[in-house]
């Protein structure tokens, strides 16, 4: 009898608390539902600048929402002009040539929205850049999910040394790319008839795969003893992943800023490495240096700059010690009642075997096409293997 009234209890304590329970719906004025994004760097390493405007969207329904047909100017602090082209889907293009950045001289930008908007930018100095110093790997095992238990694989890690220049705030960006495989090539293949590719086609067994990564690295070095930093820690690379098969490349973009840029990207950095726990700190507002002149209270996201750009790209094949363990995605299947399994739904259907027993095994198109899974069997000029 106690036992019935104890699981009573307990059921309404947990019908109680699951009525608690309602969806936050935050309040939002509506002078905050759609505010202008605008954000580009243009920087002394490409002739070819970049920027892009967009438009925010509901918090129920993210979405990217480019503005097009805007009238966009940068211009320089010595009275130079530079008119963007609309390069469609929200990015807008222009020429400078790399004999415009000298450190020291500013730069803003000022567009024009298709209603009429008129949004300008604060000028952002240039200041010089240093090379990279070194970028370099150590085969390490971080800690998992799991307590106690660890991945193995390589972490990244660039060394500064600034002393050459009078920059103190920096920022850098990681570009990997990897080299994976298909396991087999195509040459049986069933659509209601049997096709035998003669020789086999090896174009999609060989990909190529680019990828930023998403995290921000910055740095100050105002307060340090030298203008130099040591160990900067990068990104992991898991050795349960394709990426370190079979040739991994790494470029790493190195920036110089203004120390309103490096706030700016500070700040950033500093909200996208919260997890979001129970107890983390509240996200740091974030203002950028765009300004709404048509209608001064309406806020504009993003940040225009002009940053000095230097680049180092780092190859790595076969690292030694590091055992790989990695799912490749195909995943061949028995036929036992032979071809009549393949209806018209499954067409193509991809095979492997040969003249005699080509009917036994039906292999996935991960198994035969690179491609599938989001890269290009086209190799990068730069890859070297």
């Amino acid at each position: 009898m106690h036992q019935t009234k104890y699981v009573f209890y307990l059921l309404m304590l947990v019908l109680m608390f699951n009525a608690c329970i309602k969806p936050y719906e935050p309040e939002i004025q509506t002078i905050d539902l759609k505010k202008y994004v605008i954000n580009g760097t243009i920087s002394d390493a490409d002739a070819l600048q970049k920027l892009n405007i967009s438009m925010t969207s509901a918090i129920g329904d993210p979405q990217y929402l480019p503005i097009t047909a805007c009238n966009v100017v940068i211009s320089d602090n010595k009275g130079n002009t530079f008119f963007m082209d609309d390069a469609g889907n929200g990015n807008y293009t222009t020429w400078i040539n790399q004999s415009s950045f000298i450190p020291g001289v500013a730069f803003k930008v000022d567009v024009i929205t298709p209603d009429g908007t008129h949004i300008v930018s604060d000028f952002d100095t240039l200041t010089e850049c240093p090379a990279i110093d070194s970028v370099y790997f150590r085969v390490e095992d971080i800690p998992d999910n799991i307590p106690g238990v660890f991945t193995q694989g390589i972490q990244f890690y660039l060394d500064l040394d600034a002393t050459s220049v009078k920059s103190h705030y920096f920022r850098w960006e990681a570009i990997e790319t990897w080299e994976y495989h298909a396991t087999y090539p195509l040459e049986w293949w069933y659509d209601g008839v049997i096709h035998h590719v003669v020789p086999p086609d090896y174009s999609n067994m060989v990909c190529w795969s680019t990828r930023l990564i998403p995290e921000i690295y910055t740095i100050s070095t105002n307060n340090l003893v030298e203008n130099k930093y040591h160990m900067l820690p990068l990104h992991f690379v898991s050795n349960r992943t394709s990426r370190l098969a079979y040739g991994y490349s790494l470029l790493i973009k190195q920036f110089a800023l203004s120390e309103l840029a490096y706030i700016y990207w500070d700040k950033l950095r500093i909200n996208s490495d919260q997890q979001g726990g129970l107890y983390e700190k509240q996200p740091l507002a974030i203002k950028g240096n765009m300004h709404n002149l048509s209608n001064p209270e309406s806020e504009v996201l993003g940040f225009f700059s002009v940053a000095s750009l230097r680049t180092k790209r780092l190859f790595i094949h076969d690292v030694p010690n590091l055992p790989l363990d990695y799912y490749t995605y195909c995943s061949p299947s028995a036929l036992w009642k032979g071809l009549q399994e393949l209806t018209p739904s499954r067409y193509p259907a991809y095979l492997m075997g040969d003249a005699l027993t080509y009917y036994l095994i039906e292999l996935n198109v991960e198994c035969i096409n690179c491609t599938i899974l989001g890269g290009s069997n086209v190799k990068p000029d730069f890859w070297p293997y």
